[in-house]
C-alpha cells in the first residue's frame, strides 16, 4: 500500500513538472543557480547583478553556479544581444559573456536551460549595466 502511494505521488510530481530525486542518481541536480557579474571590479557572482565602469568595454558574465557532474546547456540570449557575445553561450558552456560599450544603461535578462540525466531546469537572472562618469554613476 505504501509503495503504491509513493509511486502515485512520484507520477503526480512528474506530471506537475516537479523534480523527483531517485536513489540511482549520484548528482545534486536542483541546487544550481545562475549568477552574473559586471566588469569594473572583482568578478563576484550574484543574482541579480549590477555595475559599470568609466573606461573601455563593459563585460557582463552569466555563470551557472553550484554545478555537479556533466550537463548540456541551452542559452537563451536575447536577440538584440546576440552580436554582443564575447565568450561562451554555447551548448557545452557553463558561462555566457556579453560585451558592451560604456555609454548607455542596459537591463539584460538571461536564462539558460540545463539538462542532466534527462532532467531539465531553466535558470534566469538579470544584470543592470550603468555608465559611469569618473567615480560615480552618470
Amino acid at each position: 500500500m505504501v509503495r503504491k502511494l509513493l509511486v502515485s505521488l512520484a507520477a503526480l510530481a512528474t506530471t506537475l513538472g516537479l523534480m523527483v530525486p531517485t536513489a540511482t542518481s549520484a548528482s545534486a541536480f536542483g541546487n544550481e543557480w545562475l549568477g552574473c557579474a559586471v566588469s569594473g571590479g572583482v568578478w563576484y557572482y550574484t543574482a541579480p547583478c549590477n555595475g559599470g565602469q568609466n573606461y573601455g568595454p563593459v563585460y557582463v558574465e552569466f555563470q551557472i553556479m553550484d554545478m555537479t557532474g556533466s550537463y548540456t546547456t541551452s542559452w537563451a540570449v536575447p536577440a538584440e544581444y546576440v552580436t554582443r557575445i564575447s565568450s561562451g553561450c554555447t551548448s557545452g558552456s557553463s558561462l555566457c559573456q556579453l560585451q558592451f560599450g560604456n555609454s548607455a544603461s542596459r537591463e539584460v535578462l538571461m536564462s539558460v536551460t540545463i539538462t542532466q540525466n534527462g532532467v531539465s531546469e531553466t535558470l534566469s537572472t538579470g544584470a543592470s549595466v550603468e555608465p559611469m562618469c569618473g567615480n560615480q554613476w552618470c
